[in-house]
């Protein structure tokens, strides 16, 4: 599975739970080139993934409670294989 590297989580209430925002730099890493992905995430929620310029690079965006769910990390860890997404602490 490719792998970003260690990404700074932004966290927003303003976005829906389920939906991700990264720069398409950081979404090249993991060989995504188009401006929106639908995933599952491993724990079998369906997520939406957005490459966004306005974006900051190396971070990620997230909501507010989805962060709480990771366990509020600082930094992630994005993997993309096969329509799977994983979120790592890193």
């Amino acid at each position: 599975m490719k792998s970003t590297s260690p990404l700074k989580t932004l966290c927003s209430t303003k976005l829906p739970e389920n939906r991700l925002n990264i720069h398409p730099n950081e979404g090249a890493d993991i060989g995504l080139m188009m401006t929106k992905y639908s995933a599952r995430y491993k724990d079998g929620m369906d997520v939406e993934l957005q490459l966004l310029n306005e974006c900051p690079m190396e971070s990620v965006e997230l909501s507010s409670r989805m962060w709480e769910k990771l366990g509020k990390p600082s930094k992630v860890r994005l993997g993309y294989e096969n329509g799977t997404l994983s979120i790592d602490p890193a």
